[in-house]
């Protein structure tokens, strides 16, 4: 195991918690189509799977060690914008005095 957090991280538990999710609802939903299947039968399979896919999605990009792979654009969007208006706001303050 040890392999696995080297490369994965220390998200590696909720990445392979967020796979397993993921599959027993693809399996879930594959045993509930047919050729007389409606949307309800495989929406709880679908929400399974979608919940497992963000759980690993959010333990391969919040999880990781490394940088390069961390997803935090909208961390740094946020911080520039937040400078951005301080200095506009800071520049007004000055042009009034």
């Amino acid at each position: 195991m040890n392999t696995l957090k080297e490369n994965l991280g220390d998200g590696y538990q909720q990445v392979i918690i967020g796979f397993i999710t993921f599959l027993v609802g693809a399996i879930w939903g594959g045993m509930n189509a047919g050729t007389d299947m409606i949307a309800a039968d495989v929406y709880w399979p679908a929400v399974i799977m979608l919940s497992g896919a963000m759980i690993t999605l959010l333990g391969t990009t919040f999880g990781t060690n490394y940088e390069d792979d961390r997803s935090n654009d909208l961390q740094q969007a946020l911080n520039e914008l937040a400078a951005k208006m301080d200095s506009l706001i800071d520049s007004h303050k000055t042009e009034e005095e």
